[in-house]
């Protein structure tokens, strides 16, 4: 999943246990990073690990697909390699 460098962070609420949130804290002062930036590391690796791109997310969060378009869909998208992802030249026509 491609992320630009430049792009402005936001503040949101989670809600989440406490007893996970003491991990999350305990793990980051080990490593020396915030909350935030072990949540980001930790969702940008399980959209590596289970194949989810972009296309897919915009693809999977349309309401007008039928449910057959949608596996029919799905079906495609998770058939793509890294490589299918890759960004390609831009063409002028």
């Amino acid at each position: 999943m491609s992320t630009n460098l430049e792009e402005t962070k936001q503040r949101r609420n989670i809600t989440i246990k406490p007893s996970l949130w003491k991990s999350l804290k305990q793990l980051g002062r080990i490593q020396g990073k915030s909350a935030s930036s072990l949540i980001e590391e930790s969702i940008k690796l399980y959209l590596k690990e289970e194949n989810i791109n972009e296309a897919y997310l915009k693809m999977m969060s349309v309401s007008e697909v039928s449910d057959q378009e949608n596996e029919e869909i799905t079906k495609v998208l998770d058939a793509l390699k890294p490589e299918n992802l890759e960004e390609g030249e831009e063409w002028d026509v």
